[in-house]
């Protein structure tokens, strides 16, 4: 049977294909917000919900803590502070991409995926663009970034796709798949500690 935390998380993947399939409108050009510099805070916005969306998800089975780390991020927006915090309440919160199962365990994904140092540049990075730009400063970092935005994309696609997770509190393990493909199911599922390696 399907647990109540295991619902909220699948709910918060299903919020997360939502943002990605926005970011892919904006990346193929299908959208945009009139002027390209309103399109890539735009895309640093839906972004920086997105990584929210994966640091807090492992929280879901715990409500105090939950509320907690989403307060304290309305007075902190820097990710590696976010992150300790997070880790001190669930110190395997961030997910474990992988791609199949076999007789030895879990067969881990061993790259191409958003990594957990990769994330805190990354949240960082939409910070600054969400900033009025200093008209000093050198060279365009925001087409710069703009340009990475279908890399960044990609790498979260993997990490998200099909993962394990440890819930906080109830320390339950779960297996997710959720493949970013607008209408494929997503599916949560316990999973007993004796299969957990990877």
């Amino acid at each position: 049977m399907e647990s109540r935390a295991r619902r909220k998380y699948a709910s918060m993947m299903w919020e997360c294909r939502y943002r990605i399939e926005t970011l892919r409108d904006f990346t193929s050009g299908k959208t945009h917000c009139t002027y390209l510099q309103t399109t890539i805070e735009s895309e640093a916005l839906q972004l920086r919900k997105l990584l929210e969306l994966i640091a807090f998800s492992s929280l879901v089975s715990y409500q105090e803590a939950y509320r907690s780390v989403r307060n304290d991020i309305a007075k902190d927006w820097h990710a590696a502070r976010i992150l300790r915090k997070i880790e001190t309440i669930n110190p395997e919160f961030y997910p474990v991409p992988i791609d199949d199962f076999n007789r030895l365990g879990w067969n881990r994904v061993r790259g191409g995926y958003l990594t957990r140092n990769q994330f805190e540049q990354l949240y960082d990075k939409c910070g600054a663009m969400l900033h009025s730009q200093n008209p000093f400063s050198k060279g365009n970092s925001s087409l710069a970034f703009h340009k990475k935005v279908p890399e960044y994309l990609s790498r979260i696609e993997t990490l998200l796709s099909e993962h394990l997770v440890e819930l906080a509190e109830s320390r339950e393990l779960i297996h997710v798949i959720a493949p970013m493909e607008e209408n494929a199911p997503i599916q949560v599922r316990r999973l007993a500690r004796k299969t957990y390696r990877v």
